[in-house]
């Protein structure tokens, strides 16, 4: 990556932050506490994307006044004049918010919004002290997340926003909303996060699916899947994590087919390739995009994160609980939001994807009913987290929310569900289709590349067993 006026270096080495910071006029920084008991300062990064003009008409729908914004093609109804800047929280802990979400602050500014996003501690613009060492293990705690949320609101001359929180991000802004409720406008909880309790909710709702059997859509995969594991076909200790993302990526019906592939001998190198993904150091450590290693303490010892693994089949826990075993042992929850959560008062607006298995819609539900006049908007066919996979329903809902108007999206849903997915989604999902395709179509070639592949690994590395890595993108 190379911009105007950088030196000759790749922006995703550390030395270059300061390059990146002095290019862009975009990022501010706020220096706060390392914690609460060392009172050495680290900068804390933030983003703000202003509003810039747009043209816009106003119709009435729902007995509302709203505008019409074309959203890469299609006119898609968002509500009036913004009232507040939205503060946008990404899923976490160990999600960067700066690099990555440049192209949706854009768009959000074209439609007339000021967009605030923090960069999580311990991660991206965010990770280092102020003499460019690492946070320290005691900084990452979600009570100074909290107070990095309130110390960027008070530098940005923010009396009030327009909280947009997906997964982890969810969870702190229906904490900041307990805690501070004069500073939340309105709430909008995408895939949210709830409690170390909804990881056992997504275990047992992937489970019903794809082993048990009792989700009658599902009940022929769920069957063929338990007849290869008793087979030993497929290793049912570690699959669990593997049928999460091919489902998350390609639906029910990319697991059929993989599953269908298994059961004719074929399937064996998306299957492998797709483990070898999820097991790589890479996935959870790349510089400004997501970095799990400071922030392993947030995610394991505070918010119970692998804490229910159980080593049983088809455990999407598996590596999560691994993770857990390299940080203090998870004893409890900071805060117990299904208690606080009727103690909310800002206008809410709960989303889930109708087939999300990371935050399955029961949790949606159940949150929904928690929060009073809270209201529900399901996609119909959307997975976990608009804001990654469908950025422009995230957009619409952002916008109503700032408008006061986010009540009125739930009457929406099937139009909404009509919006594209993300080009990375779409990349994703394609990969996963022409890899099932090569492997039913071209059986024979793969598996003779397959075999080449570990052959040359072996001479490189005898000790290595691994199958060949095929990019899913």
């Amino acid at each position: 990556m190379k911009l105007p006026g950088v030196r000759s270096t790749d922006l995703f080495d550390r030395p270059a932050q300061d390059d990146l910071l002095q290019i862009r006029n975009d990022l501010m920084t706020v220096y706060r506490e390392i914690s609460a008991g060392d009172e050495r300062l680290f900068p804390l990064r933030y983003a703000r994307t202003v509003p810039r003009s747009t043209s816009r008409r106003r119709t009435a729908s729902a007995g509302a006044p709203v505008d019409e914004v074309t959203v890469d093609g299609a006119e898609q109804p968002l509500a009036a004049t913004p009232e507040v800047p939205v503060l946008l929280l990404p899923d976490g802990p160990d999600r960067a918010s700066v690099l990555p979400y440049d192209v949706l602050r854009r768009s959000l500014a074209g439609r007339g919004l000021d967009v605030l996003m923090m960069e999580h501690r311990g991660v991206g613009l965010s990770r280092l002290d102020a003499e460019g060492h690492d946070l320290p293990p005691h900084a990452m705690s979600l009570r100074e997340v909290l107070g990095d949320v309130l110390a960027v609101l008070d530098h940005a001359r923010a009396p009030q926003v327009a909280l947009y929180g997906v997964g982890y991000g969810a969870y702190l802004a229906q904490a900041l909303a307990v805690l501070h409720p004069e500073r939340v406008h309105s709430l909008v909880l995408d895939s949210p996060l709830t409690s170390a309790d909804d990881e056992k909710i997504a275990q047992e709702t992937l489970r019903a699916m794809y082993w048990d059997g009792t989700v009658p859509a599902t009940s022929t995969t769920a069957s063929s899947l338990r007849r290869l594991v008793g087979e030993g076909v497929v290793d049912g200790y570690r699959a669990g994590p593997v049928v999460l993302a091919v489902h998350e990526h390609g639906g029910p019906s990319a697991v059929r087919d993989l599953v269908d592939l298994l059961a004719l001998g074929r399937g064996q190198l998306t299957w492998n390739s797709v483990r070898q993904v999820l097991n790589r150091d890479w996935l959870q450590s790349t510089p400004y995009v997501m970095e799990y290693d400071l922030t392993a303490r947030i995610l394991h010892t505070e918010l119970g994160g692998g804490h229910h693994a159980d080593g049983g089949p088809l455990d999407p826990l598996v590596i999560s609980g691994e993770k857990s075993r390299t940080v203090p042992p998870f004893t409890g929850e900071v805060l117990d939001l299904h208690e606080l959560a009727p103690a909310i008062t800002a206008p809410t607006l709960v989303i889930t994807g109708s087939l999300d298995l990371i935050s399955p819609p029961r949790i949606a539900r159940e949150l929904t009913a928690r929060i009073p006049g809270a209201r529900l908007l399901e996609v119909p066919g959307a997975g976990h987290s608009m804001l990654d996979t469908r950025s422009q329903i995230t957009q619409i809902a952002a916008r109503w929310s700032a408008c006061g108007a986010a009540h009125l999206l739930p009457e929406h849903a099937h139009e909404l569900a009509a919006l594209p997915a993300t080009p990375t989604d779409q990349a994703l999902s394609r990969g996963l289709q022409i890899a099932l395709a090569a492997e039913r179509y071209s059986p024979w070639r793969i598996r003779v590349e397959s075999a080449r592949a570990k052959r040359e690994q072996a001479q490189v590395d005898p000790r290595s067993r691994r199958t060949r890595h095929v990019k899913l993108d």
